[in-house]
Order: C-alpha cells, then structure tokens, then sequence
C-alpha cells in the first residue's frame, strides 16, 4: 500500500468517524448503521453493544440539544483492509427548553474514541467505536 493510498482509507475513516457524531447531534440514529458493518459494536461505560442495541438505548436518552467535537483521528495501523485510530472528543449537552445559542456550562465530557474501521463491499465502514471518558463534569 502505497502512500496516496494510505491518505485516501485516512481520508475515508475520518468522514465516517465525524459523520457518526453529526448524526447523533442531529438525532439520526437510524441512519448510523450505514456507517457500520453489520457486525459493528459501540463501547460505552465498558459495555459493549451491537449497533442495533445502540440506537436502541440512544434512542432512550432525552431530547438533549448536544454537540461532538472529535479530533482528527491519530491512526495506529492501516492497511488495505484494515484501519485503527484514536480520537480525542468533547461533548457538550443542553437539557434545557431555551432556543438557541443555548447556555454554556463548559463541556459535559472530554474522551476518547477507540475506532477499528473494515474495508467492505460497500467501502470503508466502522467495525468498532468505544469511548473512553476520561474527564466528566461533576453530577
């Protein structure tokens, strides 16, 4: 694999990775599936869920206003049908009924995601994502 190769799967990665956080922000969860392979699971507070089950307890949560910002993605392997990367994310929340620009408190928690994306049939898709909080706003 040559290195414009390697850019473009890096490339690709990337916008998968920022599209799953624009699709929660946007409350899309039935469309993060055609982010993922079939077999994809979602790391959350160390419990490991198939995609389905994901949406399922996303889809749960109230209707918080929120935003993801994710860092680029520090890639650690890739190869032509593999990918894993690290990146740094902060998500903040609004629970309120003010309209926008909402109240800013600062961010809810600052994490990271630890992503294994797979090259498919379809094109380069996410086989995992886990977060990993490492700083949470006090309850």
């Amino acid at each position: 694999m040559d290195a414009v190769e390697k850019l473009i799967v890096k490339d690709e990665c990337r916008a998968l990775s920022l599209s799953y956080g624009r699709y929660q922000d946007e409350r899309r969860y039935e469309s993060l599936p055609e982010l993922m392979t079939p077999d994809a699971t979602y790391t959350r507070l160390g419990e490991e869920l198939s995609i389905a089950d994901f949406i399922t307890w996303v889809g749960t949560m109230p209707p918080n206003k929120t935003r993801h910002f994710v860092t680029d993605i520090d890639f650690r392997e890739v190869t032509e049908s593999s990918a894993k990367g690290i990146s740094y994310y902060t998500l903040y929340l609004y629970g309120g009924e003010d309209e926008t620009p909402y109240p800013l408190e600062g961010p809810f928690v600052v994490g990271e995601y630890h992503e294994e994306f797979a090259k498919t049939a379809a094109g380069w898709k996410i086989k995992s994502r886990a977060a990993h909080i490492i700083f949470r706003k006090p309850q």
